[in-house]
C-alpha cells in the first residue's frame, strides 16, 4: 500500500495512527511496476447506429509511458492540437460545439480525438489536416512558451486542494519511483521544445482507433481509417 498524507499534521502522529490501524493488516509481497505501453495497431473504427441529431466520434492512440521525456511533449502536443481544431472546426467552420484532443494522464498514457458533428466526413478531414500540420511544421517558440505558461497556471490551480496534491505526489511516486520528482514538473515542462512536439506528433499520432455513434450513412469509413 502507498499512503500519501497532505495536511496540517506531522509524521509521528501519522505513524502512530498507522501503527494502530493499517499496520495490523497482513503483510503481502505485491510490488508496483509500470505497465507496458498501450498496444499500437492499424487504424480502425467501431460504428454504432443511433437515431441522433448529431454524430459522436472518439478515437485514441497509444502514448508514451509516464517516466519518459515524451510524456510532457505529448501533453503539450495534444493541447496545441485542441486549440487548432477548435479554431478551425468550431470557430471558422461552425461544424461542432465540442472538439478536442484528450490526453489521458496515466502511467501508460494515451492521446485522442473527440468531436460531435452533423458533418463527420468534412470534420474528419479537417482533423487529419490539423494533425499533419503538427507533424510537418514547427511551433513558434514564443507560442510554445505561452502554452507552457498556461500549463503552469493550470498546474497550480489544479493542485490547490490537499486531495489534488496527494494525488499528484502519489502518481509521481508510482510513475517515477520517487514523490520528489513532482517538484520537477515545472522544469520538465519548460524543457519541451518545438522539435520535441513535432517528433511526438509524428511518433504517436497514428493508428487511431475510433468509435462512431450516430448515422452510418454520413460516415465514409475510408476517411476515418486513414489516421
Amino acid at each position: 500500500m502507498l499512503l500519501v498524507v497532505v495536511g496540517n499534521v506531522d509524521r509521528p502522529q501519522i505513524e502512530r495512527l498507522i501503527t494502530n490501524t493499517l499496520a495490523k493488516l497482513p503483510q503481502g509481497n505485491y510490488t508496483w511496476s509500470l505497465p507496458p505501453r498501450l498496444p499500437e495497431g492499424s487504424p480502425a473504427v467501431v460504428i454504432e447506429q443511433r437515431d441522433l441529431p448529431t454524430n459522436y466520434i472518439l478515437g485514441y492512440f497509444s502514448g508514451p509511458l509516464a517516466n519518459t521525456a515524451d510524456y510532457h511533449a505529448l501533453r503539450i502536443a495534444t493541447s496545441v492540437l485542441t486549440g487548432r481544431m477548435f479554431a478551425e472546426i468550431r470557430t471558422r467552420q461552425n461544424l461542432t460545439y465540442d472538439v478536442h484532443a484528450p490526453f489521458l494522464d496515466r502511467a501508460a498514457s494515451a492521446g485522442g480525438l473527440y468531436v460531435s458533428t452533423v458533418a463527420p466526413d468534412t470534420t474528419i478531414q479537417l482533423m487529419r489536416a490539423a494533425i499533419r500540420e503538427l507533424q510537418e511544421g514547427l511551433l513558434d517558440p514564443s507560442g510554445l512558451e505561452q502554452m507552457e505558461r498556461q500549463f503552469l497556471t493550470e498546474y497550480f490551480l489544479d493542485n490547490e486542494t490537499n486531495d489534488a496534491q496527494a494525488d499528484f505526489l502519489a502518481r509521481a511516486h508510482l510513475y517515477r519511483g520517487d514523490y520528489r520528482t513532482a517538484e520537477k514538473f515545472v522544469e520538465e515542462l519548460r524543457a519541451v521544445t518545438p522539435e520535441a512536439v513535432r517528433r511526438v506528433a509524428r511518433q504517436y499520432m497514428k493508428g487511431i482507433r475510433f468509435a462512431y455513434v450516430g448515422d452510418p450513412r454520413r460516415l465514409r469509413r475510408d476517411l476515418i481509417t486513414r489516421f
